[in-house]
């Protein structure tokens, strides 16, 4: 431990450590790269019904406009939005740009801008279709 009795990582969670923007993005980018996985069997699962004819397609597009199921479509696609942007800002951070602390706080914020209003037009456009 250092001399002001902070953890030296984050993983060691407690009163001691003070959460920062740049550890939640990271957990966040995780998260949303798990809820992916599960994006990707809902849209297999609608290709596989449109493969196995109209009555299963018709019983699968029953089961996905459920207005359960769409909180979760809502969720996952603002999961894949920012999953997306800050998939951005790491292309940029390994090529050496914006690693310092205050260009990635503010990184950190146009990927929370970004992902929100590509996940609001994408929805609106998927509604208006």
């Amino acid at each position: 431990m250092s001399q002001n009795k902070r953890p030296l990582s984050p993983f060691m969670l407690g009163d001691a450590y003070k959460f920062q923007i740049t550890s939640v993005m990271s957990f966040l980018h995780r998260l949303s790269g798990i809820a992916l996985v599960f994006i990707m069997f809902v849209i297999a699962a609608w290709f596989a019904g449109i493969a196995a004819g109209p009555d299963a397609y018709h019983a699968v597009q029953g089961f996905l406009t459920n207005w359960f199921v769409l909180i979760f479509v809502f969720i996952g696609t603002f999961a894949a939005c920012y999953h997306f942007c800050n998939g951005i800002r790491h292309l940029f951070w390994d090529a050496g740009k914006g690693i310092d602390m205050d260009s990635a706080r503010k990184s950190a914020r146009l990927v929370q801008i970004g992902a929100i209003v590509l996940g609001l037009i994408i929805i609106v456009a998927g509604f208006m279709a």
